[in-house]
């Protein structure tokens, strides 16, 4: 007892000491005042505020994770906002304001590496800055590289064009003359320089031609000399060409060759993009100096500038934005159920049923050993005996000498109920639905209306099972669709004509029924499928769905039912008519029609089987016609002035040949006839001196007076 009562004590002490010490506090009243504080301005976005008042919260808990928490969220927001106003500042090149908000958001977030790096370009930027003339642009590293990097992109120039003093030819006429002295004649007319490669243009033997050219562009007259003398040129600057030979190695060797990146914008797919790919491939016969860049949807080709302009126009021409149909479709089905029940069945039921029952008056009580017999009778019913071993028991009992005195009064007789029915029942449904359908040209749209139904499929039981569990049953379900349901896939054949293949199914749960214990869904199913072709507007009704059935069912006394009016009194006629019919209606209209412009034009030039060559549209012919010209517009360039040019001297003559008179002030060398509207002497468009190195001695040079 003594122990027990100081046990008592001491916990008592306990419990006492447990109650006078203070509880912790979680919070204290002036860190959650900051808390709401700075709650506040962070809601007004002040986050330099709340960051502040959170830091007061903390000071006052250094341990609650409420401020804690809050103080760490918007840390993190307020060095953004910080680095944001930096970089804004830093576009306006402010560039000490910038680099107070770079550190300033260091000094909130110090982890921050994007702050650490503004701190140090900025920095660089200033003392670009000092050292620069006042005025001068600083930009930043990444936009020096950056604009860098652009200069020297745009520095890099396509393919040389010719623009010569004279571009139009009205008439050369030259005979017997080398393939030298044609290039040449026709620089000096164009006011061009010809260069030839020191190996020499001519494949084998020399060999002299006849030139005769009217009203011509030094590009045609450049052309028809290379394909007469076959030769290869090629411009090197806006005021020279270069002649070489006509071989493989030469083109390998001089032709310059043009990289250019083209981005399809309409290919919808891999499969679209792919086939724009190797058609553009196929058409301008690249195998090796083109590659696809899928993510990106680009075709990368390298070849010559005319290889180029042929994959222009392929990529121009395929890169069209399909075609695009809406369909509506309007499905009306309509279920009608008429049934009619009509009968006065005045025996009863289904036809004649009156059943006599032995009721005896005085029936007799037998009974056996160790049971009894009883019986009893009551007025238009009466009951059978029921017997077992060793007793017998009926209400229906006589005795033997009883049963020549029987009459109408031991029997009685059940009378059939009169039933008079007249009944009719006429049930009808309407459906209507109007889904409209969006799709391009080729593509698949699919459309489902309803909901989904799931089945058993399969299922697995265990016969054992594994040590600690139990044996245990797997099922499998799948699901079917259930409702209206349309595929399509439509074809624009022309602005106006549409083919397209169609599949309709309108499917419903009929009943379930129990198979293996599983109530499974039987499913009713109409689909229309066809291939049709329409144009826009037009309707098309698929019908032929239709479902009629009629049943007759006739009950009451044999013989009599099938008499006129004693069928109707003496039995029923049922009568169930039903009537399913469907009408899908199709309405196509093309929202965006197939661009057919490059259907009508003319093809395009394309050279050889072994070399492309395309032709371009003189400038102003192409804006006589109205087309926009296909020759490319370099940028301007300040034209050199044009060298000065001698007055052309008298022609050496010819060995053996007897020599020419003078020819007077201002007439054309020998060899070149004078163009129509020939400048003074001295004009480098007409002048074209003969070169009596390279003339023949047998033939001279003939100068034609037109």
């Amino acid at each position: 007892m003594r122990i027990s009562n100081r046990l008592q004590s001491v916990i008592a002490l306990i419990c006492a000491g447990m109650l006078t010490v203070p509880p912790v506090q979680a919070r204290t009243r002036k860190g959650d005042r900051y808390l709401k504080l700075g709650a506040k301005a962070e809601a007004q976005k002040d986050y330099d505020a709340a960051l502040t008042y959170y830091d007061d919260a903390i000071s006052t808990d250094p341990n609650e994770p409420a401020y804690l928490l809050a103080e760490q969220n918007v840390r993190g927001k307020a060095a953004e906002a910080h680095l944001s106003e930096a970089k804004t500042l830093l576009s306006e090149h402010k560039l000490d304001e910038a680099l107070a908000q770079y550190q300033r958001a260091f000094v909130i977030e110090p982890s921050s590496q994007i702050a650490l790096q503004g701190i140090q370009e900025v920095t660089l930027m200033i003392k670009e800055r000092n050292g620069a003339p006042p005025g001068t642009t600083i930009l930043t590293p990444a936009q020096q590289a950056r604009e860098e990097m652009e200069k020297r992109i745009n520095s890099l120039e396509g393919p040389p064009v010719l623009r010569p003093i004279n571009a139009e030819i009205s008439s050369l006429k030259m005979n017997n003359q080398p393939a030298r002295v044609l290039y040449e004649s026709v620089g000096k007319l164009a006011g061009i320089n010809v260069l030839f490669d020191p190996t020499g243009i001519e494949a084998g033997a020399a060999k002299n031609f006849n030139l005769d050219l009217t009203n011509l562009t030094l590009e045609e007259a450049l052309n028809y000399i290379s394909l007469e003398t076959h030769t290869f040129w090629k411009p090197i600057s806006h005021n020279a060409i270069f002649v070489t030979q006509e071989s493989d190695p030469k083109r390998q060797e001089y032709q310059d060759e043009v990289v250019r990146v083209f981005y399809i914008q309409n290919a919808g797919t891999a499969a679209e993009f792919t086939e724009i790919f190797n058609a553009v491939r196929t058409g301008a016969k690249l195998t090796t100096g083109i590659f696809s860049v899928p993510s990106q949807n680009a075709i990368v080709a390298r070849g010559s500038a005319d290889t180029m302009q042929l994959v222009e126009k392929l990529v121009h021409d395929l890169d069209r934005p399909k075609a695009e149909v809406v369909i509506d479709v309007i499905v009306m089905q309509v279920n009608r159920t008429l049934e009619h029940n009509i009968g006065a069945s005045l025996l009863g039921q289904g036809g004649l049923s009156v059943p006599f029952v032995f009721t005896p008056r005085n029936p007799t009580t037998t009974s056996g050993s160790g049971s009894s017999s009883s019986g009893s009778g009551s007025t238009g019913s009466g009951s059978s005996g029921s017997g077992s071993t060793g007793s017998t028991s009926s209400s229906s009992l006589i005795t033997i000498a009883r049963a020549g005195h029987l009459s109408s009064a031991d029997y009685s007789i059940s009378l059939p109920s009169t039933v008079v029915q007249a009944l009719m029942s006429d049930a009808r449904t309407h459906i209507l639905q109007r889904p409209q359908v969006r799709a391009t040209d080729g593509g698949k749209a699919s459309l489902k209306i309803g909901s989904r139904i799931p089945y058993v499929s399969g299922s697995l039981n265990s016969a054992v099972a594994t040590p600690g569990s139990i044996p245990y049953a797997t099922t499998q379900f799948q699901q079917v669709d259930v409702g209206t349901q349309i595929d399509f896939q439509p074809h624009v054949n022309g602005p106006e004509d549409i083919s397209m293949h169609l599949k309709v199914e309108l499917s419903t749960v009929l009943q379930t029924v129990l198979i293996a214990g599983v109530q499974e869904p039987v499913i009713g199913q109409q689909v229309d499928e066809a291939d049709i072709r329409m144009k826009d507007g037009e309707v098309s009704l698929l019908g032929g769905l239709s479902d009629k059935e009629k049943s007759d069912t006739i009950g009451g006394l044999p013989g009599v039912t099938n008499l006129p009016i004693l069928g109707y009194l003496f039995g029923n006629k049922d009568v169930k008519t039903t009537d399913n019919e469907l009408l899908i209606a199709l309405i196509p209209h093309v929202v965006r029609a197939p661009d057919l412009t490059a259907a009508g034009g003319t093809g395009v030039l394309a050279g050889t089987e072994r070399v492309v060559r395309v032709e371009r549209r003189p400038q102003q012919a192409a804006t006589q016609t109205g087309q926009p010209s296909t020759v490319p517009v370099p940028p301007a360039q300040p034209l050199s002035p044009a060298p000065h040019t001698p007055q052309p001297q008298p022609p050496v003559a010819p060995v053996n040949q007897p020599q020419s008179p003078p020819r007077p002030a201002g007439a054309p060398p020998q060899g070149v006839s004078p163009q129509r509207g020939t400048p003074p002497v001295g004009s480098p468009q007409n002048t074209a001196p003969p070169h009596p190195a390279s003339t023949p001695t047998s033939s001279p040079p003939q100068a034609s007076n037109q």
